[in-house]
Formats: C-alpha cells, structure tokens, sequence
C-alpha cells in the first residue's frame, strides 16, 4: 500500500531512521504534549523504536515513517498500535518536525490511514489520546472527524505533573458517510 501527500510519503522504518527519532525527540516543540516516555534519548534507544514500528506490522498496525520524496530522510511518524482484536480498536499517533507543521501533511496521512484501517484492517474504532493543551493535535483529529468523548483527569505524569488527556476516536460507520 502506496501512501503519498505532494512531495511527502510513508514508508516503513529502516536503520537510517534512528537519527530522525532521536532528533525529533530533542525538539521541545513537538515533545511537549507527546509525553517524556516516548523520548528516544540515543541511538540505542532509537534503534529499538525502528523495531517497534516494524514489529507493529505483524499485529494488524504499522507505524511508517514520513519522509520528503526527494531526500527520503524521516521527518515524522504516524500510525495505528495497541490494536485488541476482540474489540477491533486500535490506537492512532503521530509527531512531525516542527519545520513541516500547518501543511496538511499529517492531516492527509490521517485520512489515507483511516481509510486503509477501515477498509483493510478491518477496524471499527480508531481513537487517540491527547493532551488537553495540545490545540494543533486536537484541530488535526476534528478536522479528520473524529469525536472527542471526554477528558481523562491527570490521566498520566509527564514531566513532573499529571496532565489530562482527551479521548478522540472516529468509527467505521462514521468514516463510511463523510
């Protein structure tokens, strides 16, 4: 499955993407709302999230790695993980320099992806967690119709506090009538 946005595509991960998760995970910028578990601190580090994001393919997931078309260098990534069978729900997250924010990039993909779940997966629900502060996440999943369904108080302890987290989720019979 071919997914492509202007000069942007998905790809899975390789080797040569473990710079790109170590420097996106410096950038305070998109780390901010992501969380401080979810930092790759070294290359060590970075290399098992390659695994992590190929391994995901094996239990009807997959996190790619979006890429500039010319240079085909990491710019961000996004996918589905966490997926439960018996329930047919599986989670959804995404980070992109911040360079590349409010071009449409991660908001295309969201809609290739839901699409490829739906229809190929098998998914019926698609949800995402997400910092009650971070507004660009939340626009990002309203605009690709998802719901959110409420708050989550001091749902988990991120850089020394407890933040809340909003739940977002969209169905299958929901992305079928858009």
């Amino acid at each position: 499955m071919d997914f492509e946005y202007k000069n942007y595509k998905l790809r899975k991960a390789t080797k040569e993407d473990a710079n790109g998760f170590v420097e996106i995970s410096n950038d305070w910028n998109v780390m901010r709302y992501y969380g401080d578990s979810g930092a790759t601190k070294d290359l060590i580090q970075a290399e098992k999230q390659v695994e992590w994001c190929n391994e995901l393919f094996n239990n009807n997931c997959g996190r790619w790695i979006i890429v500039d078309k010319e240079i085909n260098e990491y710019i961000g990534d996004i996918g589905f993980f966490d997926y439960e069978t018996a329930h047919r729900k599986v989670e959804i997250g995404f980070r992109l320099m911040k360079e590349f924010w409010g071009r449409g990039i991660v908001s295309s993909f969201i809609q290739q992806l839901l699409n490829y779940g739906f229809k190929e997966l098998n998914y019926n629900r698609v949800q995402a967690y997400v910092d009650a502060r971070n507004e660009g996440s939340k626009r990002v999943l309203l605009k690709n119709g998802f719901t959110c369904e409420g708050i989550l108080r001091e749902f988990e302890y991120e850089y020394g506090g407890f933040i809340d987290l909003e739940m977002y989720s969209i169905l299958d019979r929901e992305f079928k009538n858009e």
